[in-house]
């Protein structure tokens, strides 16, 4: 007997409002049963997610970027249901929310601008996809792949191994170049070349080309170009055009070139000018002592 009265009286204590809002007490109780039902709904959204990857993702050819957006707007959906229908078991009149919606429109206005800025290009990044997970971006030119979208930042993880946290409204409003776009990566290099004046044209061109058919990352199609510029002040100026499969490569790629070009302009006798200036100095002639008549 006194055992079930001591639990009836810990039963009736988790059971006393501790608190009220908009009108209605909260318990002990009825607050776990609250995280309860967040828990279940985050739970059961990982698992929907799950049988989505080994049912769904991998029989079909979903991209991953969908697949990944995919599976945050089940787990953002599950847990706002989950939170609905945590706050009516409490007994929350939901219509208190739309106070509380016109507080945090006031706080927007005033202080969480960025905030609700990246919020909202993060959903613009998810349901338009301009940029997606796995697209190679150069973002103030630093150059990485795309590991994660969130509703409020990017992560960005660079060739130098170093992850970039880049806000959602800076993909949206800013110039992003994003090499992944339509599938193509292949990129093409302009590595501009001077002469000295009297040089075969013939023979630069000829030399220019044979470089770049030696470059594993030069691709064959389209075909490397030389074009003849200009004939500028001291300098017969040449551009080599030349396609790669990845945008990663340019360095690697105009390193190795301007290499093989030193190497064969040398070998071929081919000087290339550089700006020089020619200084003359006039010896003054001595002054010539004044005529005093003596």
């Amino acid at each position: 007997m006194k055992t079930a009265a001591v639990l009836n009286s810990v039963w009736d204590l988790l059971q006393k409002p501790i608190f009220t809002v908009g009108g209605e007490g909260i318990s002990i109780i009825s607050f776990f049963y609250f995280l309860v039902v967040i828990a279940v709904s985050i739970v059961l959204s990982r698992l929907f997610n799950r049988f989505m990857r080994r049912n769904i993702y991998s029989k079909t050819e979903i991209e991953q970027g969908a697949q990944y957006t995919l599976s945050r707007l089940i787990r953002y959906g599950a847990v706002t249901i989950g939170l609905l229908i945590g706050l009516q078991m409490i007994g929350f009149d939901l219509s208190v929310l739309a106070v509380f919606g016109g507080l945090f429109g006031v706080g927007i206005g005033f202080g969480l601008q960025n905030i609700f800025s990246n919020f909202a290009s993060g959903l613009i990044l998810l349901l338009e996809r301009p940029i997606q997970v796995g697209d190679i971006v150069e973002i103030d030119g630093v150059l990485g792949k795309v590991e994660e979208i969130r509703f409020r930042v990017a992560i960005v993880n660079t060739y130098d191994n170093e992850s970039i946290i880049v806000p959602n409204s800076d993909l949206v409003s800013k110039q992003v170049t994003n090499w992944s776009y339509g599938g193509d990566t292949s990129v093409r290099l302009r590595i501009p070349i001077g002469v000295d004046y009297g040089t075969d044209i013939e023979k630069v061109e000829d030399i220019l080309l044979d470089i770049s058919q030696e470059q594993e990352r030069v691709l064959e199609d389209p075909s490397p170009q030389v074009f003849f510029k200009e004939h500028a002040d001291s300098s017969l100026n040449f551009e080599l055009r030349v396609w790669i499969g990845h945008p990663k490569d340019r360095i690697a790629t105009r390193d190795a070139i301007r290499r093989s070009i030193d190497k064969r302009f040398n070998q071929a006798g081919i000087g290339i000018p550089f700006p020089q200036t020619d200084v003359h100095f006039f010896p003054q002639e001595e002054a010539q002592p004044a005529d005093t008549g003596e």
